[in-house]
């Protein structure tokens, strides 16, 4: 099935391609392919029905996943040139772990990192992800304030493919530029999102109680390094087209002014040029005019939507990233109370389709929910226990229909660590415990971050996949690998399929699960091997590691993982390509301290590993 669907798609998979390309005339003549945090966030599963297609032709997190899965060895010849899979399109045998993809890069922060848990972003000038030493290139928030000349808080890197030979690019990455992207003296404290056509950066600048979203058009070359950074060209002195431009770009729109935005990285409907973002504030907003704006035309705030959460006082509702579903219009966003929303969001005015839907809370309830006063008739609620939010955005499985939210206690005494799913109108909840979580623990900031599913979920037969996700063990808070089934697809299984102790150490959160399958690659389980699962660990001292281990089997491979230790942890992952040549496939984050570790000599870095090995 999967070799006919391979035979079938590159045809199918141009034409939405093309309609892509058409939406993205007014801001650019190429479309690439984004890896950034909101791709991870929608997923496909069950085959390719038509339904799926007819999305790709609107969104291309989708377009991007269905030729990411299915196209390997494929190619098509198209008007404007050749629409192919680069090194993945080659009929080469998969390398083995000896195939001498050696050596990481590192490049220095200065004093800021991406934020804990939050993503760098990959654009890929090829959408198939054929490498471009030139063109594709890496871009770090960071969440330290800016200063020109000195350090910045948007920094891009280019060259990608280096390290030891064999290698496609120079022996070092290049700052292809560094900016102070800051209007008002802030950090960047969530993950940027990536324009279609490479040119743009859309973030968030948080500071002193102000949220500011921002679209930079970088230019190369400005900013040599993340402590010498440049000031970009701020919006009316712009020079170029919105498709060419020829100077630097900061266009801006402050969308808070009593509170910043630690959570809530803006999503980007492409086709209707739209970011949602949230605030600390408890309010979602939506955001027009973002990648496709007029040269000197700032981005603007359409509507803002309060959630309506019970109560008058006490903890605020703060919003993760919300996940906007393009087929429905809906978006799915989750606050730190435990609470779950879907919102009607296409429209020129907002409105509540469903919830909340209490998914944590510290065994709390929507009509009193944890740290809220006022919610009469009946007492107040505190938390039992900390870390009864969702910090992490949900995940979207557009096929199914199905929305997967994750948090570290929803107050079951034993067992407060949680996986739910739902369906987007929030019926039909499904509730997995992950182990004992923080129910009655007063443990700062053990909260359970977001899982990925294995390669067999996004096939004909997904009752065979599977959720990998990090919870913790059942009578400590050890970090633990949890994959759980969906025997009767689409819902999930209600207890796990299995765990895996991933370390004996207590109190140390994963970061979000990355997964990746990569048929140029062969991993320690042997022919048929190229599934793999990427995880991090966030904690204070020793005990930083990026794991990878071998899902090809719907398990966790005991004894085939293959780590690197980077003290204090590292920040979310993204991958790039799955290809053959030297250094093409990779993975990139950032330390959460000083480490020295490789390449990284006694500094905060970015970091790139190669995926086979994490050499």
């Amino acid at each position: 099935m999967k070799f006919v669907r391979r035979r079938i798609l590159p045809a199918v998979l141009f034409l939405a391609w093309l309609g892509l390309a058409g939406q993205a005339q007014d801001q650019a003549r190429h479309v690439g392919r984004v890896q950034d945090w909101s791709y991870r966030h929608v997923v496909l599963s069950g085959g390719l029905p038509a339904a799926d297609l007819d999305r790709a032709k609107a969104e291309p997190r989708i377009l991007s996943r269905l030729a990411e899965r299915n196209l390997h060895g494929a190619s098509v010849r198209t008007a404007t040139g050749r629409f192919d899979k680069g090194d993945r399109g080659t009929r080469r045998p998969p390398r083995s772990r000896t195939s001498g993809l050696k050596i990481d890069w590192s490049v220095p922060l200065g004093a800021g990192i991406v934020a804990p848990y939050m993503f760098p972003a990959k654009y890929s000038f090829d959408i198939n992800a054929t490498p471009s030493c030139v063109n594709d290139y890496v871009v770090f928030g960071l969440n330290v304030a800016g200063a020109t000349p000195g350090q910045a808080n948007l920094v891009g890197v280019n060259n990608l493919y280096s390290g030891a030979a064999p290698r496609l690019c120079l022996a070092n990455p290049t700052v292809k530029w560094a900016y102070n992207g800051s209007t008002a003296g802030g950090s960047v404290l969530t993950s940027p999102v990536i324009s279609l056509d490479g040119n743009r950066i859309a973030y968030v600048e948080s500071a002193a109680g102000t949220a500011i979203f921002h679209v930079l058009a970088w230019k190369s070359g400005e900013g040599t390094a993340a402590t010498v950074a440049a000031t970009p060209t701020l919006n009316g002195s712009c020079t170029g087209t919105v498709a060419i431009p020829t100077s630097s770009c900061l266009k801006s729109v402050t969308f808070s002014t009593t509170a910043t935005d630690t959570l809530s990285s803006p999503w980007v409907d492409y086709a209707t040029d739209k970011a949602f973002v949230g605030g600390d504030d408890g309010k979602i907003y939506r955001i027009s005019c973002v990648f496709s704006c007029d040269l000197n035309a700032n981005p603007t705030v359409d509507w803002t939507f309060t959630l309506p959460v019970a109560g008058t006082g006490g903890a605020a509702a703060t919003p993760n990233g919300p996940v906007y579903d393009s087929s429905t219009g809906r978006l799915i966003v989750a606050d730190q109370l435990g609470e779950l929303w879907t919102i009607n969001a296409s429209g020129a005015t907002p409105s509540l389709f469903a919830g909340p839907v209490m998914i944590g809370g510290g065994g709390c309830t929507i009509a009193h929910p944890p740290g809220r006063t006022g919610t009469a008739p009946g007492p107040n609620c505190t938390g039992n226990g900390g870390s009864y939010g969702i910090p992490d955005s949900v995940i979207l499985d557009g096929s199914a229909g199905k929305v997967f939210a994750f948090s570290g206690n929803d107050g079951t005494v034993g067992a407060s660590a949680v996986v739910a799913q739902l369906n987007e109108n929030l019926t039909g909840l499904v509730r997995v415990h992950v182990g004992l979580g923080s129910v009655g623990a007063t443990i700062a900031n053990w909260n359970i971050h977001s899982g990925a599913f294995d390669d067999t979920y996004f096939d004909a037969t997904p009752s065979n996949g599977h959720l990998f996700m990090c919870g913790t063990a059942t009578g400590s808070t050890n970090p633990t690998h949890y994959w759980i089934g969906f025997t009767a697809y689409p819902t999930m299984n209600a207890t796990p399929d299995g765990s895996l102790l991933r370390t004996a150490v207590a109190n140390l959160p994963c970061a979000p699960y990355t997964e990746l399958f990569n048929p140029s690659i062969t991993l320690a389980g042997g022919a048929g091997h190229h599934d793999l699962l990427v995880s991090g660990l966030v904690g204070a001292g020793a005990n930083g590691f990026v794991l990878t281990n071998d899902i090809s089997t719907g398990a966790i491979i005991t004894g085939q993982a293959t780590s690197v230790n980077y003290p204090g942890g590292v920040s979310g992952i993204v991958i790039d390509n799955v290809s053959g040549s030297g250094q093409a496939s990779s993975v990139y984050f950032s330390t959460q301290g000083v480490v020295n570790v490789g390449s990284c000599a006694t500094a905060r870095c970015a970091v790139k590993l190669t995926q086979l090995g994490l050499q």
